[in-house]
């Protein structure tokens, strides 16, 4: 999670780190207490082996909730003010990252020698969600890769700074729907759009699940790298959102403990499961 230096007055950071060896669900928790707590962003990197959450919070005192809520929970957690400097200071270690034909690059990171067929997505996030450093992003654009092709019409449903919509257009889709409650979402969307020469076929909004739903229209494919709890509130709108005989694709899905997210997408039933560091992606139909 970043925020640009004009939003760094009064910002408060809570971490929270979760061992190997700790239960996967702990992973999960943490990311709720962050988001419901009122966390503007939440990023999860991997930090010599342990899990770390960051949340960053723009009212001290919903850090302050945050901060008791974790440590109630017996997570270890820590709140520090955020600098200028620490908002972006994440930029300096930013690598490409992986992601079945992609490389997610930052754009003032080189890009990576690549092999044939491998491809860069120039991502910068910016304000917003989505690096592409978390194994559920890699693993949903991975896929999108496989279930996109001429034609497709895709919708990225939380798309933070647009990683899976940039990508799906990439990947040959006809057009991208990339739709997030974060006010700041659409401007660096459409930066990230233009950066991939693939502007023409991505908008970007802030409507609602909900609205979509209701709205129309329908997408062949359908992206959605939530938490649970999240999937578990909207699923029937991104079912609603699925043409027929689409695919919906949910992440942020612990490995143990996946199946309990199907309720919310009935009838849609699995048809494919890839993990990578404990965390799944699904593909149903």
């Amino acid at each position: 999670m970043t925020a640009s230096a004009a939003d760094a007055t009064g910002w408060v950071r809570v971490t929270i780190t979760i061992e190997p060896d700790q239960d996967p669900a702990a992973a999960e928790i943490a990311s709720d207490v962050l988001w419901t707590s009122g966390a503007a962003g939440v990023e999860e990197q991997t930090v010599e082996g342990d899990l770390v959450l960051s949340g960053g919070f723009a009212d001290p005192a919903d850090a302050a909730s945050a901060l008791t809520r974790a440590v109630a929970l017996g997570l270890a957690a820590a709140s520090a003010p955020v600098d200028d400097d620490g908002l972006d200071g994440w930029r300096e270690w930013a690598v490409p990252e992986r992601a079945g034909r992609f490389w997610i690059t930052p754009p003032w990171v080189d890009a990576p020698p690549l092999a044939a067929g491998e491809e860069v997505l120039w991502i910068d996030p910016g304000p917003t969600f989505g690096s592409g450093s978390h194994p559920t992003t890699r693993l949903v654009l991975a896929l999108l890769a496989d279930l996109v092709d001429e034609g497709a019409t895709v919708l990225d449903a939380g798309c933070g700074s647009g990683v899976l919509a940039v990508g799906a257009a990439r990947c040959g889709a006809a057009s991208v729907l990339a739709t997030d409650i974060d006010p700041a979402s659409p401007d660096v969307v459409m930066a990230n759009a233009d950066r991939n020469r693939v502007r023409d076929r991505v908008q970007a909004t802030t409507a609602t699940l909900g609205a979509l739903a209701a709205e129309g229209p329908r997408f062949s494919v359908v992206a959605a790298n939530l938490l649970a709890p999240v999937i578990a509130e909207v699923g029937p709108d991104l079912v609603r959102c699925l043409a027929p005989d689409g695919r919906l694709v949910v992440s942020g899905l612990l490995a143990d403990r996946w199946e309990a997210a199907l309720p919310a997408v009935a009838p849609l039933a699995a048809e494919r499961v890839v993990e990578e560091q404990g965390w799944v992606a699904v593909v149903l139909r």
